[in-house]
């Protein structure tokens, strides 16, 4: 079949060479595929990993599931070397660094507190992030797409960390948390 193909190829290109006037001068090598380098095409388990959610819940709701896929998809292709070396993914890179922000306002005492103030929108993300350190700890961060608002405030107590969250979705309504997270 292969044999015919290329038969048929050679006997087409010398009667349109006729025509066209062929050059061997101006003709580009053919770069066929060896073994190995279709192994690096090859879909592996961590590929289907990054893709399929196989931590969400079972759900009857074949819509979230598939957005989900899709969120996953479009991440991972964005994440890609190829897209983060092209135009869009440059240019992608330089709105998000240009729409966030560092502000640090320090006192004038010597032992004053320094505040710190973090802003970063996430555009293609659809994610807004504010973080507050000072006085104490503050976190704000906003999900478009999943209409989800975490706001938590946490300060150092015995070497723990105090905090108090309080998140607002609209699929899993309002929750409000206090605890202690502390490592080991």
């Amino acid at each position: 079949m292969i044999k015919t193909a290329i038969v048929t190829l050679t006997i087409l290109a010398a009667s349109q060479g006729a025509l066209a006037k062929l050059t061997v001068a101006n003709t580009q090598p053919l770069a066929v595929p060896m073994e190995n380098e279709q192994a690096a095409d090859k879909i592996t388990d961590q590929d289907v990993q990054k893709v399929i959610p196989m931590d969400m819940a079972q759900t009857d709701n074949m819509n979230t599931v598939a957005a989900k896929i899709a969120d996953r998809s479009v991440q991972t292709w964005f994440n890609s070397a190829q897209v983060k070396d092209s135009v869009i993914g440059q240019t992608a890179t330089t709105v998000q660094k240009k729409m966030s922000a560092d502000i640090t306002v320090k006192s004038d005492e010597p032992k004053g507190v320094e505040h710190k103030f973090s802003m970063q929108i996430l555009a293609l993300q659809a994610m807004a992030k504010l973080q507050y350190t000072g006085w104490l700890n503050a976190v704000f961060n906003y999900d478009a797409k999943a209409a989800e608002t975490v706001v938590e405030f946490s300060d150092k107590v015995f070497n723990k960390d105090l905090f108090v969250n309080h998140t607002s979705s609209s699929a899993k309504g309002d929750v409000s948390t206090v605890g202690i997270k502390w490592g080991w």
